[in-house]
């Protein structure tokens, strides 16, 4: 062991000599000494780490082995801050090993180094020589010391070892400052003078401690949450949606009683599986939510204590005293008003995903019930195929004729039309974007100039992931999920770069899994595949601080459970932020859908409207009635022979099957082999 005593004296003896060295003496000494002493410093710290921790193991405990590195490294610092003070760089031998950050940092703490020579009368004896300097005193040595220190523990860079010791040294000489004060307090008989800045000092030094606990806190709540987000639960529900509507098809050619019973009992089990991760997911939201408003609640009380101090001070001490206690509290409360702020948008975000949550676990309980329901039924009537096909189709909520077979094709739309409306609908949403004269900002009305869109938009889709779900198919043949973005900009600070003040954007949301699965898909969009979309639009928008309207397109129109929620302000821009504003397009109608009261999409409502060539829709109407409709020997009209013998665009021809429909001419189905058709009524 005295071995162990010795060598350990050996290598941190240097360490300790050059630590009672302050900037000033360092840099009188010779360039070359000052990179031997570092050189030397770093040879004895390798020296320390690797062989003398593998030769005397149980000479330091793990804390003092990190103590006696950090010395190690602040030593190795300082001589490196000799260099910066004065050249603003350090030598090729030092490049690397400390950033600038914590070479300002010994460079500013060393301006102040005379104190801790100083005993507490010395300081008291500085302190009145100054004469009416002493409230600049207690800023200068004592907020600015602070704030350095706050600087310092916030960067992510500054190595942890070495800002302990930083730190050790920022604690010794404030606390021998402070008692500077007081000596100086009790000798002159003036208790008043100093007590509110130290009072105020305290409580910023206990909210500043509070208030990095809170941040680091709510950074490994955030990153908890990125880890165990499932990003892929609303790729599961599609996928799933996407086998029901195959299931339509398989009960429309006649599937045997056995597979239907294996296919049910699959999809039985799977939405059990997804329905209890969201029972998991929704409660793990609810705890989270629960801890982060405790953090707000948190900082509201130091805020509450800051506040009170300020209050204090203003009218216990002397105006001068007072006015400088107050400055020190205000940049404090400032600090926690913001992280207040932060702390309150990161709660709305979680409300937001749990109600996301909650509106696909809604969806999946619904689909449980019914798949259960009818499970029973079939368990117990296995003998009539007809009877079980008409039961199982029920419970998926889907109309099937025993005549002609088939499933209810008013709201299916192919993969080649959803393809056809994408493009016409992105297509026109670009001409009314180019052609618009100005956009409404909500304060003001932003003139559009000839060419202001060039540089300010783009268009992007989701190729990639329909790839992955097709793997070889054509995917010319398929929609996208394409969006046109468009942005308004200001120029920046002294006309320096730019800040966007507004975005526009029109995106067609299309279930590519029905699509991939079926060639078709009849399911209006809900509310989950809403929510999905809003949560990101809103987190984009309360970052960058500006305003995003957004147009959400969808070839199968939207759900009754949506329409009624954006109409009756559920989803209203108050709700979910400030800064977004929703128009829900239904590409099958052409109609819109927004909050009446968001004058945001009110007034620029115009820019979202689908194409509508009214010309072409009543020549289709015209000729379907007279070719099909009034010839009595024709029972049913299939939409691919209006479109191959007729000339007319299929998504024109649908839109006319729809009108058709609702006058009571026919009913339309889908056929797996035919495809759509319009059954006429006899």
């Amino acid at each position: 062991m005295t071995d162990c005593a010795d060598r350990f004296q050996e290598l941190t003896r240097p360490v300790d000599i050059l630590l009672d060295e302050d900037l000033a003496a360092l840099r009188r000494m010779p360039e070359r000494s000052r990179i031997e002493r570092y050189n030397e410093l770093k040879a004895n710290e390798e020296a320390f780490v690797w062989e003398f921790s593998e030769e005397c193991p149980s000479f330091l405990t793990d804390s003092e082995r990190g103590r006696i590195r950090g010395k190690f490294r602040l030593a190795r610092l300082l001589v490196a801050a000799s260099f910066y003070s004065d050249r603003g760089d350090v030598p090729a031998a030092m490049a690397g090993d400390f950033i600038e950050k914590e070479l300002e940092t010994v460079v500013e703490f060393d301006r102040y180094r005379q104190f801790d020579a100083l005993s507490e009368s010395q300081i008291e004896e500085k302190i009145r020589r100054m004469d009416g300097e002493v409230y600049e005193l207690a800023e200068e040595y004592l907020s600015t010391q602070i704030a350095d220190l706050e600087a310092l523990l916030e960067h992510p860079k500054v190595q942890q070892d070495l800002m302990e010791r930083l730190v050790d040294r920022y604690e010794d000489r404030r606390e021998k400052i402070r008692q500077g004060f007081f000596v100086y307090v009790e000798s002159h008989g003036i208790p008043h003078m100093v007590e509110a800045i130290e009072e105020a000092v305290e409580a910023v030094n206990s909210a500043s401690a509070e208030r990095e606990q809170v941040r680091e806190q709510l950074r490994e709540e955030v990153e908890e949450a990125i880890r165990g987000r499932e990003g892929e639960s609303l790729l599961t529900r599609q996928e799933l949606e996407s086998e029901l509507q195959g299931l339509k098809q398989e009960l429309s050619g006649g599937t045997d009683t056995d597979q239907l019973q294996a296919e049910l009992s699959s999809l039985r089990e799977r939405i059990e599986e997804l329905s209890a991760e969201q029972d998991s997911a929704e409660a793990e939201m609810a705890a989270r939510i629960e801890r982060t408003a405790q953090l707000e609640q948190r900082l509201e009380s130091k805020i509450d204590e800051l506040e009170a101090t300020r209050e204090r001070a203003v009218a216990d001490a002397t105006e001068e005293a007072g006015q400088k206690a107050a400055e020190l509290v205000d940049n404090e409360l400032d600090q926690l008003r913001e992280q207040r702020d932060q702390l309150r948008a990161e709660l709305d975000r979680l409300e937001r995903e749990r109600e996301e949550i909650s509106a696909a676990k809604d969806s999946l309980d619904e689909k449980r019930e019914e798949l259960n329901e009818k499970q029973d039924e079939l368990d117990e009537k296995q003998d009539e195929l007809d009877e079980q096909v008409s039961q199982v189709q029920q419970s998926l909520e889907t109309d099937v004729t025993d005549e002609e077979g088939g499933i209810d094709g008013s709201n299916v739309v192919t993969a080649s039309m959803a393809k056809v409306l994408e493009m016409d609908y992105l297509g026109r949403f670009d001409i009314s974007m180019r052609e618009t004269n100005a956009i409404y900002m909500g304060h003001t009305s932003f003139g559009v100039s000839d060419g202001y869109w060039e540089g300010r938009s783009e268009r992007r889709n989701n190729r990639g992931s329909l790839l992955d779900i097709l793997d070889d198919a054509d995917l010319n043949k398929y929609p996208l999920n394409a969006a046109a973005r468009y942005e308004i900009t200001m120029p920046g600070t002294l006309g320096f770069g730019s800040t966007t003040e507004m975005v526009v954007e029109a995106r067609v949301l299309s279930n590519l899994h029905a699509y991939a699965h079926n060639g078709f898909d009849a399911k209006p969009a809900d509310l989950d595949t809403l929510l999905a979309v809003v949560n990101e639009v809103v987190d984009e928008a309360e970052e960058g601080e500006y305003t995003y309207l957004i147009g959400l397109a969808s070839p199968t129109g939207w759900s009754e459970q949506v329409r009624n929620q954006i109409q009756n302000d559920e989803l209203s821009r108050a709700r979910y932020s400030r800064h977004v504003s929703i128009c829900l397009v239904n590409l099958q109608d052409g109609s819109l859908i927004y909050d009446e009261s968001d004058e945001i999409v009110r007034e620029n409502a115009d820019l979202f409207a689908p194409p509508v060539d009214s010309e072409r829709f009543q020549a289709c109407l015209d000729t379907i009635r007279e070719q099909y409709v009034e010839d009595v020997g024709t029972e049913s009209v299939l939409l691919r022979d209006v479109v191959d013998e007729e000339g007319h665009a299929a998504q024109v021809v649908k839109r006319a099957f729809n009108r058709l429909e609702q006058e009571g001419v026919g009913e339309q189905l889908y056929l797996d082999d035919l495809g759509l058709s319009l059954s006429l009524v006899s």
